[in-house]
């Protein structure tokens, strides 16, 4: 990790944070951090937390402080911009999303579809399939069922006849990018990156000619 924003205190702060929570898996104490660097005062680390927040090395919410993987090895993506009232505003520090934040939940898992994978229209080209836990679902929610080798999407509590039920329905993606439940069928993006995909056809075909 980058030093460039950074005091050698700082650095070394962050380090003892990082090396700790891989080798316990344990966000360390006040007392353990005091004792480690002969603070004073447990104001000494609360200073530090707050300065490395500050700049983005570590993040915080109701769980307490959290290390940040800026360089979103952890699968995630920075917050850049936000947008409220029709202004966009600059977000910097922190602040992350991942996918398994948008799925809600750590007990989701994927489905993966190949392309002879018979599947309801709404899944049409579907590379992945997100499902919770069945214990989850509550009547009238959406789980994903295995009906005779075709998967689909029915509702909890119906007349499922044989189909095997896989879990809750949690989202679904593919090259349009990812669905989450709730929302209208297939991505709108899909529409606009077919498209694009014709249009880049189209011009390799002009060239090609030429």
């Amino acid at each position: 990790m980058s030093r460039r924003h950074l005091t050698q205190k700082q650095h070394q702060f962050l380090e003892y944070l990082r090396d700790s929570m891989r080798e316990t898996k344990v966000w360390p104490t006040y007392r353990e951090i005091v004792d480690h660097f002969g603070y004073r005062s447990p104001n000494s680390v609360t200073q530090n937390l707050q300065a490395l927040t500050k700049k983005g090395f570590l993040r915080r919410d109701s769980d307490g402080y959290h290390l940040v993987d800026r360089d979103g090895r952890d699968g995630s993506v920075g917050i850049r911009w936000s947008v409220a009232g029709g202004a966009l505003l600059p977000r910097p520090g922190s602040e992350r999303v991942t996918l398994l934040g948008l799925l809600q939940g750590e007990a989701v898992n994927a489905l993966r579809l190949d392309g002879q994978t018979p599947r309801e229209p709404d899944l049409a080209d579907a590379r992945y399939v997100f499902v919770a836990d069945e214990e989850d679902a509550i009547e009238g929610e959406s789980v994903v069922v295995l009906d005779e080798g075709r998967v689909e999407i029915k509702r909890a509590g119906g007349d499922l006849g044989s189909a095997e039920v896989l879990g809750r329905y949690v989202g679904h993606a593919g090259g349009y990018g990812l669905v989450l439940a709730g929302g209208e069928g297939q991505h709108p993006a899909a529409a606009l990156a077919a498209e694009a995909d014709r249009q880049r056809a189209a011009m390799g075909s002009v060239h090609a000619e030429a």
